[in-house]
């Protein structure tokens, strides 16, 4: 068991990979304030007015999924650069210590730095439009199943990403995405094309496991999973990172000098 996992040497190891990169992530966490400031002080000065929570959920739920996507698409990026990829290699740690660091620092660690991060810039925000931060700052307890959802679709996000970055060699972002996006247009037209064959030629196009609306003659109906249905997705999500997650160390363990 040592071996593969020694929780001393995974300290170490741990360390040794924040102390090298804590100047960039320190550099990325300002831009991500930054970011975050212009589009949540942009939009509340458009508004006059503080934004209101689902406004405040989807810039949530669009920014962790973005930044988060862009930044685990990176922590390979070492082994793509053959002068890089030697000492990585080399390091005295197993590939499963080296992959426990990476999912760690992108996952668990950058969803705390994200949450603290846009929760300080929100309050600000609603401070300076003269606001009451208190009954205005977004309040996930009062929506566990927002909450949960965006954790799950984050998930897999995070999957995706860290598969295309142990994959791909290089523009692990451009890649990741591009291949991410071209499965779930193909994925949308077969399952468009497959619908049209079995419920009506009228209906609109819709994304795999949506509502769907069809048109019979002059009347319109729209189709939709209940809830306990629309729940099980949540786990597919759950499954589909999982899965993503176990490719990548399986991939990660086919890297050789």
């Amino acid at each position: 068991m040592n071996q593969h996992f020694n929780i001393s040497r995974f300290g170490l190891l741990l360390r040794k990979h924040v102390g090298e990169h804590m100047r960039s992530y320190l550099m990325g966490t300002g831009v991500l304030a930054g970011v975050l400031a212009l589009a949540l002080g942009g939009l509340t000065y458009l508004a006059r007015q503080p934004l209101e929570a689902n406004t405040q959920v989807a810039l949530f739920s669009f920014f962790l999924m973005l930044s988060g996507a862009v930044f685990t698409s990176t922590v390979f990026e070492a082994l793509g650069d053959q002068r890089r990829a030697v000492p990585a290699l080399l390091l005295p740690a197993s590939h499963l210590e080296k992959y426990l660091v990476v999912w760690l620092l992108s996952l668990p660690v950058f969803l705390v730095v994200f949450t603290a991060v846009f929760f300080a810039v929100d309050a600000l925000t609603i401070q300076l439009a003269g606001g009451i931060v208190s009954g205005l700052l977004l309040d996930f307890s009062n929506r566990p199943g927002d909450l949960n959802s965006i954790l799950l679709y984050f998930a897999l996000v995070h999957g995706v990403s860290l598969w295309g970055a142990i994959y791909f060699q290089r523009l692990h972002v451009i890649r990741t995405a591009f291949t991410a996006f071209g499965l779930l247009a193909v994925c949308s037209v077969l399952n468009f094309q497959v619908l049209k064959g079995l419920l009506s030629p009228d209906i609109r196009f819709a994304p795999p496991f949506a509502d769907m609306t069809l048109r019979e003659g002059d009347q319109v109906f729209s189709l939709a999973l209940g809830n306990s249905q629309t729940a099980l997705f949540g786990i597919l999500a759950l499954a589909l990172a999982v899965l993503f997650w176990l490719s990548a160390y399986a991939r990660l363990n086919e890297k050789q000098l």
